[in-house]
């Protein structure tokens, strides 16, 4: 029972649904990390799934997958490479890792991770975590 009032909750805050006034702006995590070469194709499918299910299994969470390029400290001018960028919008950092959990034990997103090992080189990765600007 506490699971569930948990994902209610969850999901109502992240749909905008509040009770209080919120003191400080909304937390942003980042993740970019470069895509294999030849997996542009694949890259660009899984960030499709990944909103698909985020989409269909999380009404009202605010996560986008998107492909391009970025800069990083992985990311050399002269020789870029594809990136893959994850992008989640959270009230707080309680909800972000409420919803890091809800993620982890959804089968089917366990499975993008899965598919994401052939996709992504991981030792390229870099995360960032800010607060929006008011």
């Amino acid at each position: 029972m506490r699971r569930v009032i948990a994902t209610l909750a969850l999901l109502g805050a992240a749909a905008g649904v509040q009770g209080a006034i919120q003191d400080e702006p909304p937390l942003v995590f980042q993740r970019i990390c470069n895509i294999e070469r030849g997996q542009d194709d694949a890259a660009a499918e899984l960030a499709r799934d990944w909103e698909e299910l985020v989409r269909g299994s999380f009404p009202g969470a605010e996560m986008t997958v998107t492909t391009g390029r970025w800069m990083t400290g992985f990311q050399n001018i002269e020789r870029p490479f594809n990136q893959i960028l994850i992008r989640e919008r959270h009230l707080d950092a309680e909800m972000r890792q409420d919803f890091t959990d809800l993620l982890m034990a959804d089968e089917g997103f366990r499975a993008l991770q899965r598919k994401m090992l052939d996709v992504v080189d991981f030792g390229t990765c870099t995360e960032t975590q800010f607060r929006e600007r008011p």
